[in-house]
């Protein structure tokens, strides 16, 4: 891990992390800028209070470069919130979501009632979605690409956080973007972003398909990147997200009803869940995260339990 205050972070030749301020905080979303021969590429932009922020950044420090090219690993308020806004200041762009998100980014009012159920007050403080020109969408397949020329970028469909969720490779550097497919990463510490409507099933099946590549580098949303041990680093988000799974399936079993006193007892034995917690590392939004995620966790799990006669049979099943 990569502990940074900059304000533009280079990953790599041509690909940076642009640390845009969020709510008045840094070091909270990557909003990456791939450089290619000709055009350049964002990949999450943020919300809509972001896009001032981010444009003036690019026209400070990239002022040669030409965006032309806008993906989202999901459609998510603080990942593509901003897109409507941010297409008009930058004019003649492409925007690439998954097939699945394309109507949410053309009328976007039934996204924006969910991320107010969801988020509550966070959602107005990020903002609201501008429709998008259905002309400037592109919806992308698994395993398709985007051409920048001697750069390409490979849309990897990993659902499991949202069922519209893309990870990408960037070659020839094997880099992972993987947006919340790994879940939040602060200070060596990871935090599971399993927020409703997770999908447990789908998600183990995302990280085993992750597994099966090679990476330089993974990129995560919030926050930075991880350049050693990118195998292992996959590996421990994969044990966590199961054991926080078999931890709720026990509870739920012994007739544990309440979200909140999984949450409390996920608190007490997950060590790095109980640091943030204690310390209230980097900032609230991170707290408020951790228990959207045991609620999604918990939710994913009860409904599973209701159709299988164990967690573990539906994992095996599902398979």
């Amino acid at each position: 891990m990569v502990e940074v205050m900059s304000r533009v972070i280079k990953v790599c030749e041509n690909v940076y992390i642009l640390n845009v301020e969020i709510l008045g905080l840094s070091n909270w979303l990557s909003t990456h800028l791939v450089i290619g021969d000709n055009d350049a590429l964002l990949i999450d932009p943020g919300p809509s209070t972001n896009v001032n922020g981010l444009v003036n950044l690019i026209n400070t420090e990239f002022s040669d470069v030409r965006v032309k090219h806008i993906a989202v690993t999901h459609i998510h308020l603080d990942h593509g919130g901003g897109l409507g806004k941010l297409v008009k200041l930058l004019g003649n762009v492409r925007v690439y979501v998954h097939p699945r998100g394309v109507k949410h980014l053309i009328n976007p009012s039934r996204l924006w009632e969910a991320s107010k159920e969801v988020l509550g007050d966070l959602a107005y403080i990020f903002g609201p979605l501008e429709p998008l020109d259905p002309n400037s969408l592109v919806g992308l397949e698994d395993n398709s690409i985007i051409d920048l020329g001697s750069i390409t970028v490979r849309a990897i469909h990993t659902p499991g956080h949202a069922p519209h969720h893309i990870s990408y490779i960037i070659e020839p550097y094997n880099i992972l973007v993987s947006g919340d497919a790994l879940g939040n990463f602060f200070n060596g510490r990871i935090y599971p972003v399993t927020v409703p409507p997770f999908n447990l099933v789908e998600y183990m099946k995302s990280i085993d398909k992750l597994l099966k590549y090679k990476y330089n580098y993974i990129t995560v949303a919030h926050f930075g990147y991880v350049k050693d041990d990118t195998e292992i680093f996959i590996q421990r988000v994969r044990d966590k997200v199961l054991a926080w799974a078999l931890l709720i399936a026990n509870m739920i079993s012994n007739g544990v009803r309440d979200p909140g006193e999984v949450y409390k007892e996920l608190v007490r034995r997950d060590l790095e869940l109980s640091y943030m917690v204690k310390y209230r590392e980097v900032h609230k939004l991170l707290e408020g995260s951790c228990y959207r995620a045991v609620l999604g966790m918990y939710q994913n799990v009860n409904e599973l339990l209701s159709k299988y006669s164990s967690l573990e049979k539906a994992l095996v099943l599902n398979n």
